[in-house]
């Protein structure tokens, strides 16, 4: 039955028909449902009918000189990566790859990552982004997975790949540098490519992590890539005398922001390398050396770097997204920076869906939808909720993933049917609990399902559990996120051992093992030995039952021998809030992370006047490794 809706709400349809189901009543007045679903959602704007590749193009003829991409010392100007990007481009089209065709990327942080990248585009195919960081059995199941034609790499990465999979093309070898020099550098023609282009080809495929136990493959299109990149222009002007510093791992979706929208612009891409972005004290003075104008980053990193700053964030524009946004830390970064923008999206929705431009340190709300994109806050019925209510948020519009590749099922799940809407219009199932606010901007209240967001990254819980009960000495696990410190969230594994009396939980076994399918970022940071696992009255997972990570010390092991010893101890125990250690305890394992790491790297700096770097830290993590090298300075 059709709902029906009168001026003055659910009660007077009720008055007037008795017979109603009061579920087909709706709970809003028809004012407020048409200022919520129409007005609010008045986003259509003009989409130019341009490719990306065609958008580049075009910037290239306009500033041919202008520098386009800078990474260390070495730099391209926008003559040089755009016909570089069509030789890759012609190379592709000639080996029949194209459109509806995936590519793999492979490749370290260097401007060649950004050749390979536009000449996937160029020759219409979808780029697959690896981080070459990735455990080798993830990026096994990637390249399995997604079955690409082809895979781009180096001669630094090509080691990583598996054995046997797709055909490769290492781009920095001799032989192929000097094949694709022979190749015309002009723009390619629709007839240069194996099909013409158009806007519902697939631009770009990003996996996350999946709540069955292996990650899913989401698959954008080009014109929503397209409709981001203009949505974020009229929201976040980008012109030729900026200078974008890129830091995000290129298989993370926010990546596209940071290459794509400086390239259309004229703007300058600095690519920081990864010990430039895992150290804060770095990427501040890579911020003050490359003159950086704007940076995106994550709350978690934004921390990090305010701990370090004395200054350098004044006259650069901030970009935040991909955790909660607490109201402290904006409040440090509006007083400490030229802007902050709040950014929100899913994957499946092009990067961004939401953006809101701060003013004050009130609760930083999300925003409002960007162009041509729809939100709705809905109900269990799929009906919209009044504003300050909370609901589930689901979006709808132009930036919509085509799917899940290869999940048909899945993808019908979670990209729905549109009630509001023309037949055939989808709308996604973000799983975030969300109201309106009076003014009609979003505010973002949590998860409505076990998904969390952890240093940015989107985690299933479910995909840590599947991977640590397929170590043989657990029957039963469950995986949770804690934050007992404010801005360190840190996820804990709870272990249900397979026989009832295990002697001890071989804690360096398991994590070797979680280790070898999953990231860093999703690596737990404690393991707890439970009996059973909580369980709600109805048989299900009771989360908020699971108990705190004792505060335990490590296995006994050797005393600290020297004062030195004894100071790192200490510093050891106030960063990852623990009683004690050993001095052979490796900072990881006891649940040490990238940015904690960062904090206890600047604390020794401080401490010992010493420049200790990031490899010679992640190379001995231990208190007796850091005492050795601090012993002879060269080594720092």
């Amino acid at each position: 039955m059709p709902r029906r809706y009168r001026t003055d709400g659910a009660s007077a349809v009720v008055t007037a028909d008795p017979g109603v189901r009061l579920g087909g009543a709706g709970v809003l007045a028809a004012a407020e449902r048409e200022l919520i679903l129409r007005s609010w959602n008045d986003t259509a704007a003009e989409v130019p009918a341009v490719s990306l590749p065609g958008l580049l193009e075009a910037q290239a003829a306009r500033s041919p000189e202008a520098v386009a991409v800078a990474c260390g010392d070495r730099q391209l100007t926008y003559r040089e990566l755009d016909g570089q990007a069509n030789q890759l481009a012609r190379y592709l089209a000639s080996q029949g790859t194209g459109p509806e065709q995936i590519v793999a990327i492979v490749m370290a942080r260097t401007e060649l990552l950004i050749v390979a990248l536009l000449g996937v585009l160029k020759a219409g195919a979808a780029y697959l982004p690896v981080d070459p960081d990735y455990p080798a059995q993830r990026i096994a199941f990637m390249l399995g997975n997604a079955r690409p034609a082809l895979i781009l790499t180096d001669s630094g990465t090509a080691a990583l790949l598996p054995p046997a999979g797709p055909a490769t093309l290492v781009l920095d070898q001799h032989c192929t540098q000097t094949a694709l020099a022979g190749l015309p550098r002009t723009p390619l023609q629709d007839s240069d490519r194996t099909i013409p282009l158009h806007p519902a080809h697939p631009a770009y495929i990003i996996y996350t992590s999946g709540s069955t136990g292996t990650p899913k493959g989401v698959l954008i299109q080009s014109r929503s890539l397209v409709n981001f990149l203009t949505a974020m222009q009229d929201r976040f002007t980008v012109t030729e005398g900026d200078r974008l510093l890129a830091i995000s791992t290129i298989g993370f979706d926010v990546a596209a922001l940071e290459i794509h929208l400086p390239l259309i612009h004229g703007a300058t891409v600095v690519l920081a390398s990864r010990q430039q972005v895992k150290d804060p004290a770095r990427l501040l003075a890579l911020i003050r050396s490359c003159n950086a104008t704007a940076l995106q980053s994550t709350p978690s990193l934004w921390r990090a770097l305010l701990a370090e700053t004395a200054g350098e964030l004044r006259h650069l524009h901030l970009l935040v997204g991909g955790e909660t946004l607490s109201t402290d830390l904006a409040a440090d970064l509006l007083a400490r920076s030229a802007s902050v923008t709040n950014l929100y999206g899913p994957t499946e929705t092009t990067v961004w869906a939401t953006t809101a431009q701060l003013s004050t340190s009130t609760a930083p709300p999300i925003g409002r939808p960007i162009a041509n994109t729809r939100v709705y806050i809905l109900d269990d019925s799929l009906e919209p909720v009044p504003a300050a209510v909370t609901g589930e948020l689901y979006i709808a519009g132009a930036g919509l993933a085509r799917g899940y590749l290869g999940q048909p099922g899945l993808t019908a799940t979670r990209f729905t049917a549109c009630p509001f809407a023309r037949p055939g219009e989808r709308m996604y199932r973000t799983g975030d609990l969300a109201r309106w606010q009076p003014d009609g901007t979003l505010e973002c209240l949590g998860r409505a399902d076990s998904q969390v967001k952890v240093r940015g990254f989107r985690i299933e819980l479910g995909e840590i559990e599947a991977v640590l009960e397929r170590h043989p000495v657990i029957r039963a696990a469950a995986a949770a996120v804690r934050e007992d410190q404010p801005g360190d969230k840190r996820i804990i594994a709870y272990i249900v051992p397979a026989t009832p009396h295990p002697p001890a939980l071989p804690v360096p076994a398991i994590r070797a093992h979680a280790a070898a399918s999953l990231p860093d970022y999703m690596l737990p940071a404690a393991y707890v030995r439970l009996q059973a696992l909580p369980l709600t009255p109805n048989g299900k997972l009771d989360r908020a039952a699971l108990p705190a990570p004792g505060h335990t010390a490590p296995e006994p092991g050797r005393t600290p021998r020297t004062p030195r010893e004894e100071l790192l101890c200490t510093l050891f125990t106030e960063i990852l809030g623990i009683p004690r250690i050993s001095i052979d305890d490796s900072f990881f394992d006891l649940g040490g992370h990238s940015l904690l790491a960062a904090a206890l790297i600047s604390r020794i700096r401080a401490e010992f006047s010493c420049e200790l770097s990031y490899t010679a830290f992640f190379t001995r993590p231990t208190v007796a490794g850091l005492s050795s090298i601090l012993a002879q300075p060269d080594e720092t």
